[in-house]
């Protein structure tokens, strides 16, 4: 796990070689967080290349590890961030040709791969979680490839002088000499509406995240091509079209199966690693999957003072009952609101939910014993976690049938009441406004926003380009809205604020954190169930619970999910009270300062429901 920047520039661009070194000496300080053991800067002055890479040292701590890496044939540079789960098995292909090989480095498989195969062929051969760039110096070409499922961020744009920038984080870009930052107050109608900058969006213009499972070309001619080598759309229609024929209790076995390989997969590394454990049902089985396997690692937990909020009594019993090392702290509201500034500068685009906060203090705390953690993201998206899934394709059955002048009469009415500044008018618009759709992604949309565009918070009329805003076309026999809804997620939401919270967060502490739902063996056969192995009599992650019925009693296995939320309400009424409303007063280009302090005026008469709003509008 490391950070990694780089630049192609122009003849006009390059200055000297000293100039270009001491700036990618600069970039590095802005990914030092990502790879604080060892660092170091490559440039090519005949092509133009300029890397700078930062080291988290996992796997194979020698020196011989070090990035950027060079194949034996000396027609490759390559930099990497992230882990290659199957690289051994790929290793041992590569030395069957007889391949010199002196390091256990995963880095050195790439770039020996991508030297015998070539670029897209060895990105389609990994399995893992990974960012990389390539560069071929017979032909001129850099190569980008983000994975399956955008565990690694990466980040491109290209200016009007043909440079070409890429990274881990877009702070590295920003602190170039060579890179122009301008904010595109465009996108930030995007995060305005969801709380965060959905891809492949970004905040700065003429700068993109690379969408997962796509590899990026940009040639000698500085003509960009992408290209996807998977896309988890397609490949959810094609696990839908060959559905699972087995019975439930097959199902649930061979979850199982997948868990356990999926789980001790992750378990690669020369430092010590260990697990979040919630007490929830998703990091509850992963944990039990691994204790199972005679596999004991330490878990770590964090919770609130306050009990609505707090559910580490779940986590340490749970780890009593397996006789597992447990790690647990209790915040209080001083630990969480004094790490505000800290988190935020980490987070190098607007990003508002709250949950970052103890993810962050969480991956602090983990910190402190190991250097890879376990987590258990993904799985909420792959087993029905949220009621949205229900209630959106509930209300769609019924919605769809009305006549399309109601709904652009409702869509009418619902900008109307909304912008009345009275608590029962915006509660009207709100109501009114889903019974205008025209779509399942529209209802979906507005069920994902912080501010829906009837409220007046943005031009409503903004036309984004973000996944949000891409329809699918699918067979309603073979595909339900129900699993429709949950693929969106898992295109949507999933790597757009979860995958990016959980990164920059663990990474703001120098920590790796791996995710063994999104194991595409896994991610795929959950996909091809039938709809009533996920929601199985009115209960949602029906497998996942019953697997933890085997040991644990019914107030673990039967609980309601409890998000990972500090107490924002109380935060913002006591003591964030007066920044908050000091940040909402600032002159804006963007946001209308009056209606923001006529909202926070309302959320501290008792409006609670105004909070994420807010939190996501300062």
């Amino acid at each position: 796990m490391c950070g990694f920047t780089g630049y192609l520039l122009s003849n006009k661009s390059w200055k000297n070689s000293n100039e270009t070194k001491q700036d990618l000496l600069n970039v590095s300080e802005g990914i030092l967080h990502r790879g604080p053991d060892s660092g170091k800067v490559f440039l090519d002055e005949e092509n133009k290349l300029g890397l700078a890479f930062q080291r988290l040292s996992i796997l194979e701590l020698s020196e011989e590890a070090m990035q950027p890496m060079i194949s034996d044939c000396r027609k490759w540079v390559v930099v990497f961030n992230g882990e290659i789960y199957n690289y051994k098995a790929l290793k041992e292909n590569l030395l069957k040709r007889s391949l010199n090989y002196g390091t256990n480095s995963d880095t050195k498989v790439i770039v020996e791969c991508i030297s015998m195969y070539g670029f897209t062929k060895t990105i389609s051969m990994l399995d893992g979680m990974f960012a990389v760039a390539a560069y071929s110096f017979s032909d001129k070409n850099l190569w980008l490839a983000r994975d399956k499922f955008g565990e690694k961020p990466l980040y491109y744009s290209k200016d009007i002088n043909n440079n070409f920038f890429f990274g881990s984080d877009i702070k590295s870009l920003g602190s170039s000499r060579y890179f122009e930052k301008r904010i595109d107050y465009n996108v930030s109608i995007d995060y305005i509406r969801y709380g965060y900058v959905p891809d492949p969006l970004c905040i700065l213009q003429n700068t993109y995240k690379l969408s997962p499972g796509t590899i990026l070309r940009f040639n000698h001619e500085k003509k960009i091509q992408i290209d996807e080598y998977w896309n988890s759309f397609l490949e959810f229609k094609k696990s839908r079209e060959k559905p699972y024929k087995g019975t439930y209790e097959d199902a649930l076995e061979e979850v199982k199966f997948k868990i356990k390989l999926s789980t001790n997969t992750r378990l690669v590394s020369d430092v010590p690693i260990g697990a979040f454990l919630s007490g929830g049902i998703d990091s509850s089985n992963l944990v039990y999957s691994l204790k199972k396997d005679n596999v004991n690692i330490e878990t770590f937990s964090i919770g609130f003072q306050d009990e609505k909020k707090n559910e580490a009594h779940f986590a340490k019993e749970i780890s009593s009952l397996l006789n597992i090392s447990h790690n647990e702290k209790i915040l209080n509201n001083s630990d969480c609101i004094n790490v505000i500034p800290d988190i935020v500068k980490y987070y190098d685009e607007p990003f508002a939910d709250p949950s970052q906060i103890p993810t962050f203090l969480l991956s602090k705390f983990a910190r402190e014993k190991i250097k890879v953690a376990i987590s258990g993201d993904g799985a909420d998206e792959l087993f029905g976690g949220y009621p949205r899934y229900q209630n959106i394709s509930n209300f769609w059955e019924i919605l769809h049938r009305f006549p399309e002048f109601f709904k652009n009469k409702m869509r009418d009415f619902s900008f109307f009441f909304s912008g009345i500044n009275m608590k029962g008018a915006r509660s009207l618009g709100k109501k009114l406004r889903k019974y205008s759709h025209a779509n399942i992604e529209s209802l979906y949309n507005d069920q994902l926003s912080r501010c829906r565009p009837d409220e007046g918070f943005y031009q409503s009329n903004y036309k984004s380009i973000s996944n949000f805003n891409k329809n699918f076309s699918f067979n309603k026999k073979v595909i339900s809205n129900y699993r429709y809804l949950m693929i969106r997620d898992f295109l949507t939401y999933l790597p757009s604020n979860l995958l990016v919270k959980i990164d920059r967060a663990s990474m703001a502490n120098s920590l790796e954190v791996r995710s063994p739902y999104l194991d595409p063996n896994l991610v795929k056969f959950v996909w091809s169930m039938p709809d009533d192995y996920i929601y199985r009599n009115k209960v949602d992650k029906a497998i996942l619970r019953d697997i933890l019925s085997e040991r644990f009693s019914k107030k673990i296995y039967a609980r309601n999910k409890q998000g990972f939320e500090p107490p924002l309400d109380l935060w913002l009424k006591g003591a964030l009270k007066d920044w908050a409303y000091e940040t909402i007063s600032k002159n804006d280009d963007i946001l209308n300062n009056e209606k923001l302090k006529s909202l926070f005026r309302a959320f501290l008469k008792g409006e609670k429901k105004l909070t994420y709003k807010l939190w996501s509008l300062i």
